[in-house]
């Protein structure tokens, strides 16, 4: 009999309690259920995800819109519309992604969590700005994760993608390569690197896991009928010892 695949543990330096995955397309299988999926199967994936990770509770799962809301899990419900949640007290917070970008933050003495949906809209309006600025603790005492993503050989995008970008000043030759007439590749990972870096979060860990090229992952370009990964962040140390 063969092991059950696992989530991914992201290679992220955390403080004592502080725990992180990544799920994939078979540790469980798809979570989101806005993509036209069976809802009880989603169900049963989320609750194989708590199961294998032994989850203090479940995720307050968002309504994500590319939008640039953040909440609190501790005064938040479920199916929020927010593409941000952060937590005081250890909550699991969870995005769910296929291409966009999951970002992960952690205060350096674990008081502090969040996760984060990050498109190019959520990243070029503002997201990381609005969510660190919500967090009770300053930026430069923070910890930064960007999980996987499409990366930017395979991130083409156009004019209105590019000028988002070059107002903020963001657009140079490492961040949009040419591809054709008014085409671009565009490298967002390394665009939320360069916003968390002004917001003052120096401590970035680039997992470097592209969604497109690794088949682990689902990925809305090379298939829009596809499922969402879920990356998490969550305080054991709190649960055990109360």
């Amino acid at each position: 009999m063969t092991e059950p695949d696992l989530p991914l543990r992201p290679a992220w330096r955390l403080p004592d309690g502080i725990c992180a995955a990544i799920s994939t397309v078979t540790a469980p299988g798809n979570v989101a259920v806005h993509v036209g999926d069976d809802p009880a199967k989603v169900l049963l994936h989320r609750r194989q995800l708590q199961r294998s990770l032994q989850l203090p509770q479940a995720p307050k799962w968002l309504r994500q819109q590319h939008t640039t809301y953040a909440v609190c899990a501790e005064h938040s419900s479920a199916g929020v519309v927010a593409d941000a949640i952060w937590s005081a007290q250890g909550e699991v917070c969870a995005v769910l992604t296929a291409d966009c970008l999951p970002l992960l933050l952690c205060s350096e003495d674990a008081s502090v969590i969040a996760a984060l949906h990050a498109g190019w809209r959520g990243l070029a309006n503002g997201v990381i700005t609005r969510t660190v600025a919500q967090l009770p603790v300053s930026p430069a005492h923070l910890r930064a994760y960007i999980g996987p993503a499409i990366t930017q050989p395979h991130f083409q995008v156009g004019s209105i993608v590019y000028e988002a970008f070059a107002a903020q000043g963001l657009a140079d030759s490492r961040s949009f390569l040419p591809d054709s007439e008014d085409k671009w590749l565009a490298d967002l990972p390394l665009l939320a690197e360069r916003m968390l870096r002004r917001v003052g979060i120096s401590n970035i860990t680039q997992s470097g896991l592209c969604t497109f090229s690794d088949d682990r992952f689902y990925s809305y370009r090379r298939d829009p009928n596809c499922g969402r990964i879920a990356t998490l962040i969550w305080n054991n140390k709190n649960h055990l010892s109360s």
